[in-house]
């Protein structure tokens, strides 16, 4: 057992030697990239009703097109990926995954079976035994189907036994290559899936410890960064997770994917990201959001930025993605998705800011305003804008595809909405400053149930920060300072 563990702590030190040398080496100039591009695509990863098949068979072409090979099927709402994982699939259903797996060889892309047994998995004894055969006799009906690579999650649970979790990991890897089911690296992702969630201080927690010890060294591991949803990932998070693990780890990037705030669409570009996560992650995935259509804006950069990382563009990967997608409506498109690109809540932060010029044109309005000073140059500026929004939103209710379309008309809707009312608001701030104070209270009043705020993560929502913002201000400065006195000239527009 001795010798067992010095050979194993060298084995580390080698490893986390190797790994920071490259990681040196990177950094010293000229383009960041793998020397072998990672393998990279998409994880159908999210909660929310899965894709049908024919959403499905549109992302394997989009993905073989821009030059990604992966397609992880791993619904969270599929009963027979998680809850009712030990069942096998009804017929229609294993009929689908088969013609899946055809159309996925002919787009060039491999379908990765993926099944989340964690919630109710035994590990031990008569039924630990019961419990692997049922997930292999699963991954053998699948492989017949002709998918060939399969992964196994165990995120998104209460049980951490690290290291039961990875002796079943191993036995079942050992399985798949007895059983000639898979020559390629079984993808798994621990419960601690995130660096904050892994450790304590600069000391591997123990579910961590455990599961990065007994797991064999030929077995993927995905994570996602520093957070659940992190703003980025950085050189220095990758060098940490490979500590943590002693070997590099692969990505499960959180972003288009919404199913934590399902009323706002993330229709800006993947940023944030590192090249040294493109030259050392073995594999690159991206969680896209329930609606798969629109999920290609965030892919298409992805896929941009994985080409070359260290000359990415963002802001110009993003530009040309709506204009390959969206060809004669992609400058309309773009001022929609410029207002819905940030993810922001508590635990979750990502995301191009929306509308950024646009926040700081509004803002210098309100300081005027509050001032009292004219503030018709930057009214005229955000008016022209509003009219454009009006009209984007019109446009594309009218001539989206109508798939496109069901992915995105509540917002869209919300979008004209909101153009309306910072029109709206404007008229309301030149009332007062001209003292048609009548006039004032009736504009105010068409703002009143403009919504602003949200009860249900469900509501639709966009440019929380910009839009919405400059409404909501325009609400409390009207209650703070409640105009007093008669109408001076109610014809004033």
């Amino acid at each position: 057992m001795k010798k067992f563990c010095l050979i194993f702590l060298a084995a580390l030190i080698c490893s986390a030697a190797v790994f920071s040398g490259s990681f040196a080496a990177s950094a010293q100039g000229g383009d960041i990239r793998a020397a072998q591009r990672p393998e990279s695509g998409i994880v159908e990863g999210f909660y929310g009703k899965p894709w049908t098949e024919e959403e499905r068979r549109a992302m394997l072409d989009f993905l073989g097109t821009h030059g990604m090979n992966l397609y992880v099927y791993a619904p969270k709402d599929d009963p027979y990926h998680r809850e009712k994982w030990r069942e096998p699939y009804p017929l229609h259903e294993v009929l689908a995954l088969q013609r899946l797996a055809a159309e996925a060889r002919a787009a060039g892309v491999e379908i990765v079976f993926a099944v989340s047994p964690g919630l109710d998995l035994r590990f031990s004894g008569w039924a630990g035994k019961a419990d692997e055969q049922a997930l292999l006799r699963k991954l053998e009906t699948v492989h017949a189907l002709g998918i060939e690579r399969f992964a196994i999650f165990f995120d998104d649970i209460e049980h951490k036994d690290g290291r039961a979790q990875a002796l079943f990991l191993n036995r079942v890897n050992e399985e798949i290559r007895t059983r000639r089911l898979s020559e390629k690296p079984l993808l798994v992702v621990p419960t601690e899936y995130f660096l904050r969630d892994m450790k304590d201080g600069s000391r591997a927690k123990t579910y961590t410890h455990e599961f990065a010890a007994h797991l064999q060294s030929d077995i993927c591991v995905l994570f996602t960064g520093s957070e659940v949803v992190p703003e980025g990932i950085s050189a220095d998070d990758m060098t940490e997770a490979e500590r943590l693990y002693g070997r590099p780890l692969g990505v499960w990037w959180n972003y288009p994917v919404t199913d934590y705030l399902p009323g706002k669409l993330a229709l800006g570009p993947v940023q944030g990201l590192d090249g040294a996560v493109a030259a050392h992650a073995p594999v690159f995935l991206m969680n896209p959001m329930e609606k798969p259509y629109l999920s290609r804006i965030a892919l298409a950069t992805g896929a941009a930025w994985l080409e070359a990382p260290s000359s990415y563009d963002a802001q110009a990967a993003w530009q040309s993605a709506l204009h390959e997608q969206y060809g004669d409506l992609a400058a309309d498109m773009e001022r929609f998705a410029e207002h819905s690109r940030r993810m922001e809540m508590d635990w979750a932060h990502t995301g191009a800011m929306d509308a950024p010029e646009l926040k700081e044109e509004m803002a210098a309005f309100w300081q005027k305003t509050e001032r009292g000073e004219s503030a018709e140059r930057e009214a005229a500026s955000i008016r022209q804008e509003f009219q454009r929004l009006q009209h984007a939103a019109e446009h594309l209710e009218a001539k989206l595809p109508a798939e496109i379309r069901a992915e995105c008309l509540p917002q869209l809707q919300l979008l004209g909405l909101y153009a309306e009312a910072g029109e709206t608001v404007l008229a309301m701030v030149k009332a007062r400053s001209e003292g048609s104070f009548t006039r004032e209270t009736a504009l105010y009043q068409k703002l009143k149930d403009v919504p602003v705020d949200w009860q249900e993560k469900e509501e639709p929502r966009l440019s929380e920060e910009v839009l919405a913002a400059f409404i909501k201000k325009a609400k409390a400065w009207h209650e703070m300072w409640p105009p007093t006195g008669e109408t001076s000239d109610f014809d004033h527009d």
